[in-house]
């Protein structure tokens, strides 16, 4: 079949009609992955002048703050629509400042986008992507941009962590590099000692917290027992669904994550310049495996640099995110781990995939292009 008749003017038309269509009702009626959280309450509270981690606890790096102080100012039942047209806006910003500068790009974002923003509508994660397409974008491109690179890496990083795998691959401008990553780490430890419990911050949290259920940790459990014909169990703690019995697991995978990201540094740094587009993603890719937390709103992060890289990557991350968003059309905990499992082999397959591609490559690309295959 010439898949090239298939794209025709009346096609882009009805595909862009539901990129729009899916955008609105996401804006109207965003799902609500922040639950139990209620992002006017945080935004009121700090309207109110209360102090986070110390008036009131909060699970989420420091630069969280700035996503729900729209929300806290408007009637709380608009609360929701403001945090996602926040979303509509750092989206915007990723189309307009990276996507339309590589070629397909922008067309390769519209199914990617369709089946990612009713996740990102209900949170913030599309801050966090954002400065991970903006970072990668300057500091690829290298010269005097780089040190923006660095410096919006590390806002991104004090909304969520990923953000920081820049410092992993990036090598330009390394003495800007070293003073941006330490204010990062600045901001991300203020929190501490301002909790009056270790779990009012989001590091205690985030460490005494178990293995989310849609983790590549739990998935490797739930299947090693269903096989042996053992029994998973499953409880509510720290506001997600967790599989008791797997801290074991997720130390295995967090140690796999940090050797990966181990081996994209060393070729960042001693092989010559990996392609930064590759590399980037494989390193936002790694940073989700090894994470013992997987919400689905984590997906986006590294979905810009696959539209950007197009090719296999594209094609292997549209996969990954269709298998996410399936996992919550259907019904029932089996149906939900059954895609997330068979996302979480494709998610390890591509990280896999990211780390044999950058190691045999003997030479990756201009600054700033994308990857052969866009």
């Amino acid at each position: 079949m010439n898949l090239a008749r298939l794209d025709t003017p009346l096609l882009r038309r009805a595909v862009l009609a539901a990129f729009v269509a899916i955008h609105v009702l996401a804006v109207l009626a965003p799902a609500d992955v922040l639950a139990p959280v209620d992002p006017w309450r945080i935004g009121r509270a700090l309207w109110q002048g209360r102090v986070p981690y110390r008036d009131f606890a909060l699970e989420y790096p420091p630069g969280a703050l700035l996503a729900f102080l729209l929300p806290g100012a408007v009637p709380h039942g608009l609360a929701r629509a403001v945090l996602a047209l926040e979303a509509v806006a750092a989206e915007a910003a990723v189309l307009w400042f990276v996507l339309r500068r590589f070629d397909g790009a922008l067309w390769r974002w519209v199914p990617l986008s369709m089946l990612l923003f009713p996740f990102l509508a209900g949170g913030f994660d599309a801050l966090p992507m954002a400065a991970i397409a903006g970072s990668t974008l300057l500091l690829a491109a290298g010269g005097a941009g780089a040190a923006g690179g660095w410096w919006l890496a590390g806002l991104g990083a004090v909304i969520k962590l990923s953000p920081g795998a820049a410092w992993v691959w990036g090598r330009a401008r390394l003495g800007v590099a070293a003073a941006a990553l330490a204010v990062t780490a600045a901001v991300l430890i203020a929190p501490l000692f301002l909790a009056r419990h270790p779990d009012d911050a989001y590091l205690g949290y985030s460490l005494h917290r178990g293995v989310q259920v849609e983790s590549v940790a739990a998935t490797t459990v739930w299947l090693g027992r269903a096989v042996t014909g053992g029994t998973s169990r499953f409880a509510y703690r720290f506001k997600a669904y967790e599989i008791d019995g797997a801290g074991g697991a997720a130390d295995v995978w967090a140690l796999a994550g940090a050797a990966g990201l181990a081996v994209v540094a060393w070729r960042a740094g001693r092989r010559g310049p990996a392609d930064p587009w590759l590399a980037a993603f494989t390193a936002v890719v790694l940073v989700i495996m090894a994470n013992k937390v997987l919400s689905p709103q984590f997906i986006a992060w590294p979905a810009p640099l696959a539209a950007v890289l197009g090719g296999r990557w594209f094609q292997a991350w549209l996969a990954v995110a269709g298998l996410t968003l399936a996992a919550y059309v259907g019904t029932g905990p089996t149906w939900i781990l059954t895609c997330a499992a068979v996302r979480n082999a494709a998610l390890v397959a591509v990280a896999g995939a990211g780390l044999r591609t950058l190691w045999v490559s003997r030479s990756c690309g201009r600054p700033g292009t994308a990857a052969a295959g866009s």
